[in-house]
């Protein structure tokens, strides 16, 4: 009996249920979601996102079928149904179907002050029906530091607020609770360390004049959870996260391969281009028709019935479409409408967003085309960001998610004349194949020479080639004869 006893005693304690928040990565760092019927503290700064986050919580349990109840302490009822339907939320039609209910709660002191203690028996009452009412399985509680305005003692606030998360135990209901950020505000509340279940922390930071919005999760009680800071993107298409964690690199291994859509290319690669799932970059200089051999690529890719999204740092679609028309590449075919749809043309300015806001873009873009080949031209635009060496990192986290994905990348690079063709970009590691390109400009005239550097997996030529920009597209080794043209 004594064993076992012991037995039982060392036995880990079960997991509570986890509760999806909606927010598109959040629930892989909380290995699940927010734990089951229990308070979760959501920390953060004016224009952090706790509201936003908050809300998708909400009207995703709604879409999910699970009544829920919005109480704010702070802003109205209808800034906050507004501010739902901003994000593509449809808050106002739940509440409309009796699926939610918005309580205003924003304090009143000739209805719930006492003395100078505030009396929560009215306000808990309140909640409480509307949670019957409406059977809520999801409640909001919308910065509830806004109480504070009814008190004039912090030690009342504090025990106040302690019988809230008490209180919101009891009814067993799945709660997020949203306060803001102070510098005292562990001595003054001690919220997340003795009654919050889950502590979510939300910052933003500033770089280079440019802003970024992080998150951590401090503490989820009844599971683990990621203990990075990751970025976060908030606008009109909602909150999206895309966490990189792990040590070692896991990724499937395919044996079909890509075609280059540039047959000498494919000959120098031993017969065909990359591996599915694999990365290619092509580096050169400019004028060396690095957008060219990428534009073929995506044509081949989009030719084979497979979804190529191009992700443009220098050129509009529409310039892009232009300048491959003069080497024969006619990227419309591809398009929609009145192509075949399987081409994704993103053009991107570099400078007006940081390096993690631009990771974010591209993976939620990826998630919700699901491509078979993403294009990034060029991928130095991101590189040379001077963030303190943070564009490396950004780069090998996005070329992991890829090939994690079984997406294959190609990415273009451009090389200075003053590099002697090396790159700066230090992503050899996780470069399958890699492609060179260069202008010799010797005896009167403009040749233009391709190299294959490295190819993992693949039987490469050592020849150093002559490519050329004919009417018919890029070719590699044919023209040797011809003068070459200038491209795009």
């Amino acid at each position: 009996m004594a064993q076992t006893t012991q037995e039982s005693s060392e036995s880990p304690a079960p997991r509570l249920p986890a509760v999806g928040t909606g927010v598109r990565g959040l629930d892989f760092i909380l290995e699940g979601g927010l734990p089951a019927g229990r308070p979760t503290l959501i920390r953060g700064g004016p224009g952090s996102g706790k509201t936003a986050i908050a809300l998708t919580f909400l009207c995703y349990g709604l879409e999910q079928g699970e009544p829920g109840v919005l109480v704010t302490f702070d802003e109205s009822p209808e800034a906050l149904i507004a501010h739902a339907e901003g994000l593509g939320m449809p808050l106002r039609s739940h509440i409309a179907a009796g699926r939610a209910q918005v309580l205003d709660m924003r304090p009143n002191r000739s209805e719930v002050v006492a003395g100078q203690a505030l009396e929560l028996t009215a306000v808990l009452s309140r909640i409480g029906y509307a949670l019957d009412r409406v059977g809520a399985q999801r409640l909001v509680v919308d910065a509830i530091d806004g109480m504070g305005d009814a008190f004039d003692v912090d030690l009342g606030l504090r025990s106040e607020i302690a019988r809230v998360f008490d209180w919101l135990r009891e009814q067993q209901t799945t709660t997020v609770i949203t306060v803001g950020e102070q510098s005292d505000f562990s001595a003054r509340y001690g919220l997340e360390d003795y009654i919050a279940d889950c502590v979510i922390l939300l910052r933003q930071e500033i770089k280079q004049r440019l802003m970024t919005r992080l998150l951590r999760v401090l503490k989820r009680r009844g599971g683990g959870h990621g203990t990075n800071e990751f970025p976060f993107l908030l606008d009109a298409d909602g909150v999206f996260l895309a966490p990189v964690t792990g040590v070692d690199l896991r990724t499937e291994t395919y044996t079909d391969r890509h075609s280059t859509g540039v047959p000498g290319l494919d000959a120098m690669l031993g017969g065909g281009g990359p591996y599915r799932g694999s990365a290619m970059m092509i580096s050169g200089q400019s004028g060396t028709g690095k957008t060219s051999f990428a534009a073929a690529f995506a044509c081949a890719v989009c030719d084979e019935g497979e979804h190529v999204l191009y992700l443009s740092f220098e050129e509009s679609d529409a310039e892009l479409v232009r300048n491959q028309r003069s080497v024969g590449l006619d990227l419309t075919r591809h398009l929609t409408p009145g192509g075949s749809g399987q081409l994704t043309l993103r053009p991107l300015l570099p400078a007006e967003l940081g390096w993690e806001e631009h990771l974010l873009r591209i993976m939620r873009a990826v998630d919700e085309l699901q491509p078979s080949v993403v294009i990034i031209d060029p991928i130095s635009a991101l590189a040379d960001r001077r963030l303190e060496g943070q564009g490396k990192e950004m780069l090998l986290r996005l070329f992991y998610r890829l090939k994690k994905a079984g997406i294959t990348v190609l990415a273009t690079e451009l090389l200075t004349d003053a590099s002697a063709g090396v790159s700066s970009l230090d992503v050899s590691s996780i470069i399958d194949v890699w492609v060179k390109l260069r202008r010799d400009e010797g005896a009167e005239r403009l040749r233009r020479l391709i190299t294959v550097v490295k190819a993992r997996g693949l039987p490469t030529a050592d020849e150093v080639e002559v490519f050329c920009f004919t009417e018919r597209g890029v070719t590699v080794g044919e023209q040797r004869s011809l003068p070459s043209r200038e491209g795009p």
